[in-house]
């Protein structure tokens, strides 16, 4: 069997606030999508998603950021659902993941060939009809021993793994959330990253590998098959205005 070494991960974060107000970073493909999109919420999220991963692109793939390149970069789901990336109407090789919560955005990438998921939670309490209809025997004994604020983490923490796997898988929540199990017990010291794994459980076994931290009041997941090292926040350089955007 062949062992593979674990793969870098980088990852950017952004608000709603930092996407320009114009659409002229838009490329052709994401212009024509954003127009079918009636409620506003739904509109500022893709906007938000596809901002964010151009901002992490551009430097990954070693471009100038500007307007030019941005809109020669396309963030379009493929026909499973899981985001693409494609650069003058020709795709890139690389595996990109994409999350929201709260006008928040988390984009990560790694090399093409990992299967990779990232999940962003708000920190809250899942009721208890989630945890027993979601959760596998072992998560729900693992959550329900705690109380308070410490259950509170712990159950969005096992929620955003499962996610972020599911995700990984190119599933998305058409799987069974009981087919991916987070392996406890898991360590509490806010701020930093610790290890996570997550097994599918059937029809055949999977391990994925990865890392959570809490980031204020989120929990940020992020796995991947093969095991992705610590994931490194990318610094993006200034980015010149769009419009009525922020510089």
């Amino acid at each position: 069997m062949t062992v593979r070494s674990a793969v870098p991960v980088r990852f950017l974060a952004l608000q709603a606030d930092d996407v320009p107000a114009d659409d002229a970073w838009l490329a052709g493909p994401e212009r024509a999508a954003v127009t079918g999109f009636r409620v506003g919420k739904r509109r500022r999220e893709w906007r938000l998603g596809r901002w964010s991963a151009k901002r992490l692109l551009v430097p990954w793939l070693g471009l100038e950021p500007g307007t030019d390149t941005f809109t020669r970069l396309s963030i379009m789901p493929a026909a499973d659902g899981a985001p693409g990336a494609s650069m003058d109407g020709r795709s890139l090789e690389l595996a990109l993941s994409l999350s929201h919560s709260n006008d928040t955005a988390v984009v990560a990438v790694a090399p093409a060939g990992t299967a990779l998921g990232c999940d962003l939670e708000r920190i809250r309490s899942l009721r208890a009809a989630t945890v027993r209809d979601h959760f596998t025997e072992v998560e729900r004994d693992f959550v329900e021993d705690r109380t308070g604020d410490e259950r509170s983490l712990l159950a969005t923490l096992v929620w955003s793994a499962k996610e972020s796997t599911l995700k990984a898988l190119r599933e998305g929540m058409r799987l069974d959330t009981r087919d991916v199990e987070v392996e406890t017990p898991l360590e509490l010291h806010a701020g930093l990253w610790h290890p996570l794994v997550v097994r599918r459980t059937r029809p055949e076994r999977r391990d994925f590998t990865g890392w959570w931290r809490t980031v204020d009041d989120f929990v940020l997941t992020i796995v991947g098959d093969p095991a992705v090292m610590v994931p490194v926040s990318l610094a993006v350089p200034p980015c010149p205005a769009s419009g009525g955007g922020p510089p």
